[in-house]
């Protein structure tokens, strides 16, 4: 059974993916600040796996991003699958944003993304096995107004996506990132008020927002053999939003 590792995953999609996967995978759940919901989780998950722990690790400290490796070495051995995932949002006008709000959002959203890639390569390369999942957002290609920051972070999720899946394809390790339109998470409901989340569904083809478990359907299939073909791809999931 192979270990998937899965950052910001104590909700959310994170959590949804975390669902998906634990009838097949070795689970590791990772958490910063929410804690509570995170062990409930695995709670939850313990009732049909075994395998499965939650590690607390802020992802933008390198340290704490090895300990959260070694953590899940130490129980079940190196990590086949990384499913990058833990993010924020930041709503607003750029003149408005503080440049430490934006180091924020570009440690959480990007800076993450690095450390737990570089962390997680060392075994996936000696096995020249491995797959690492990015989650960006529709943002990070059309961008957003009043989410500047946010879009240039999914942004550069992508391209470091496209340039890290050449580099890395020689090794069998295949490198893809899903690009969600809105899916209605905790995030959402407090970055957008009920008479904003109406007029954006507006524009969505399929008149409604996507579910966290139709993203981490998603992911089951990238990081699966059905998908053994599939490197350096952004996966649009929006509905029809563009």
């Amino acid at each position: 059974m192979k270990t998937a590792l899965i950052t910001g995953s104590s909700r959310g999609i994170g959590a949804a993916i975390a669902r998906r996967l634990a009838k097949s995978y070795k689970i590791v759940i990772n958490y910063n600040n929410s804690e509570e919901p995170a062990l409930a989780l695995l709670e939850e998950l313990r009732q049909i796996n075994p395998y499965v722990i939650a590690v607390k690790a802020d992802m933008t400290k390198e340290d704490e991003v090895d300990y959260l490796f070694k953590t899940a070495e130490e129980n079940f051995g190196h990590v086949d699958i990384l499913i990058n995932n833990a993010g924020k949002s930041y709503v607003g006008l750029i003149q408005d944003m503080d440049f430490e709000k934006w180091q924020e959002m570009v440690n959480t959203n990007l800076n993450s993304v690095f450390l737990a890639t570089k962390r997680a390569l060392g075994p996936m390369i000696s096995e020249k096995n491995g797959v690492i999942i990015n989650i960006s957002s529709i943002w990070g290609k059309e961008g957003a107004a009043l989410e500047a920051c946010y879009s240039a972070t999914k942004g550069g999720v992508n391209t470091f996506t496209k340039a890290l899946s050449k580099e890395l394809a020689p090794s069998n390790i295949r490198v893809n990132a899903v690009a969600p339109g809105v899916v209605l998470t905790d995030m959402m409901k407090n970055d957008y008020s009920e008479r904003e989340l109406d007029l954006i569904k507006e524009d969505i083809g399929l008149g409604r927002f996507a579910n966290p478990k139709e993203i981490a359907d998603l992911v089951t299939f990238l990081i699966s053999d059905e998908a053994s073909y599939i490197t350096g791809s952004i996966v649009d999931i929006n509905g029809g939003f563009y």
